[in-house]
C-alpha cells in the first residue's frame, strides 16, 4: 500500500504530531509513505525523518506551480491513498487530482478534518471518503457541508504508551518533577493561549477560597502578546499572581513530567477538536477535568478517568474542588486513565485503525460513519 500525506502547512503543532506518529506506525506495518509539505517548512524537515517528502512551491505563483507539481507528483507516484489533512489544501488537491487524472482516477482521495469547521468546503464531494477525529468534529463538519454524512467515518488519535505510572505518582506528597518544590494543589492547562483560559482564572477565583495554596500551571508558547496579555491583565486585576505559573513551550519529551506534576489537567477549551494532551494527561495517570463542549469529551464520555462540566466556572470549579478533596477517587481515576490509553489509544491501535480503514476504503466497503475507535 502506498500513501501520500498532505499537510502544505508552515508551522508545526499538534496535527503535525500526529501525522509524523501515524506515518511512523504506518511504516512499522510495511505501508509505503510520502509526504506533500510546504518548501522550507518545519514540516518539510521533520517529516523527512518518516519518508519522501514532496516540497511545494511557497512564493510568487506558488498555489499555482503548486497545483502543477502536485499533479506531476500524482501522476508518477500512482498512489493508493491520497490523504488531505488541512482543509486549505482541498481545493488544490482535488484540482491537481483531476489534472493528473482527467478520466479514470487511480486508488482514492480522502479529507481528513482534525478541528472542528462548519464551513462549506469547496470539491469536498470530491473526496471518496472523509476522516474526523472526534464527534465533535464531525458534527461541526456536517452542519455546514451534510451532503457527505454517508461517507464520514471517526477515527481517533493514538499516543506512544509510556511504562504505567508508580506508586509514587498516587501521592499528594510527592517530588515533583518538573515543578520542583510545589506542593499540593497543582492543577494544569496545556494549550495555545487563545484556548478560552480566562475561564480558568474565574474558575481559579473560586477555588483559591477552599485551596489557598493551589497553583495553576499554563504550558505553552506565550510569545503572542495579544493573546497571552489579556490573560495576565485579568490576572493581576482579580489577584492571583501568586496563584499562577507560566512555563512558556516545552519541549516535548519533559511533558510526561509536567503531567505527573499535575493532581488534575484542566481545560476550558470550549472547541477542541480532539487534544492529544489528554491522552498524554491519562496515560501520566492524571485525571482530565472539561467541558461538556469539544472532542475530548469523546475521550472521557462513559469511562471513569475524570470529569465532564455542565455550565460555568462555577460548576468547573466544584468539579475540580471535589476531586481535589478526595485522594482515593482521584487516584482511581488516574490509574483507570492509564488503562483506557492502552486499551483504546495507544499508536499501534491507532495504525491498525487506519490500516482497516485504507483497505476498506480501496475494496469499495462501505464505510462505518461512527467511532472508528
Amino acid at each position: 500500500m502506498k500513501i501520500l500525506l498532505i499537510n502544505n502547512d508552515k508551522g508545526w503543532s499538534g496535527g503535525q504530531e500526529h501525522l509524523k506518529d501515524l506515518a511512523t506506525e504506518l511504516r512499522a506495518n510495511g505501508v509505503e509513505v510520502h509526504f506533500v509539505a510546504r518548501a522550507g517548512s518545519p514540516s518539510a524537515a521533520r517529516f523527512r525523518e518518516i519518508g519522501p517528502v514532496h516540497a511545494m512551491p511557497t512564493h510568487g505563483l506558488g498555489d499555482v506551480k503548486a497545483l502543477f507539481s502536485l499533479a506531476a507528483v500524482m501522476r508518477r507516484e500512482r498512489f493508493d491513498i491520497v490523504s488531505v489533512n488541512r482543509e486549505h489544501d482541498l481545493v488544490l488537491t482535488a484540482l491537481a487530482r483531476h489534472l493528473a487524472f482527467p478520466l479514470r482516477k487511480p486508488g482514492r482521495m480522502m479529507m481528513s478534518y482534525h478541528t472542528a469547521t462548519a464551513r462549506k468546503q469547496l470539491f469536498i464531494g470530491a473526496a471518496d471518503a472523509v476522516v474526523c477525529i472526534s464527534e465533535h468534529v464531525r458534527a461541526k463538519l456536517l452542519a455546514g457541508n451534510p451532503a457527505v454524512a454517508d461517507k464520514t467515518t471517526i477515527l481517533y488519535y493514538g499516543i506512544t504508551l509510556s511504562p504505567p505510572p508508580g506508586a509514587d505518582k498516587f501521592d499528594p506528597a510527592r517530588t515533583r518533577r518538573f515543578f520542583i518544590g510545589e506542593g499540593f494543589p497543582l492543577i494544569g492547562m496545556v494549550g495555545e493561549f487563545w484556548k478560552n483560559q480566562g475561564e480558568l482564572v474565574d474558575a481559579l477565583a473560586l477555588l483559591v477560597e477552599e485551596f489557598p495554596a493551589i497553583k495553576v500551571a499554563f504550558v505553552g508558547d506565550n510569545s503572542d502578546q495579544g493573546l497571552f496579555q489579556p490573560l495576565c491583565d485579568k490576572i493581576a486585576r482579580l489577584g492571583l499572581e501568586r496563584h499562577v505559573i507560566f512555563t512558556g513551550r516545552i519541549p516535548r519529551e519533559r511533558i510526561p513530567d509536567v503531567f505527573f506534576d499535575f493532581d488534575l489537567s484542566v481545560t476550558t477549551h470550549r472547541n477542541e477538536g480532539f487534544g492529544i494532551v489528554h491522552l498524554e494527561s491519562l496515560a501520566a495517570g492524571t485525571p482530565v477535568v472539561t467541558y461538556d463542549e469539544g472532542g475530548m469529551v469523546d475521550i472521557l464520555r462513559g469511562e471513569e478517568v475524570g470529569a465532564i462540566v455542565t455550565g460555568g466556572p462555577e460548576q468547573f470549579a466544584a468539579a475540580v474542588a471535589a476531586l481535589l478533596r478526595d485522594h482515593g477517587r482521584r487516584f482511581v481515576l488516574g490509574e483507570n486513565g492509564y488503562r483506557l490509553v492502552e486499551r483504546k489509544y495507544s499508536l499501534a491501535a491507532m495504525g491498525q485503525r487506519y490500516i482497516e480503514f485504507y483497505r476498506r476504503l480501496l475494496t469499495g466497503i462501505k464505510q462505518n460513519n461512527g467511532s472508528g475507535a
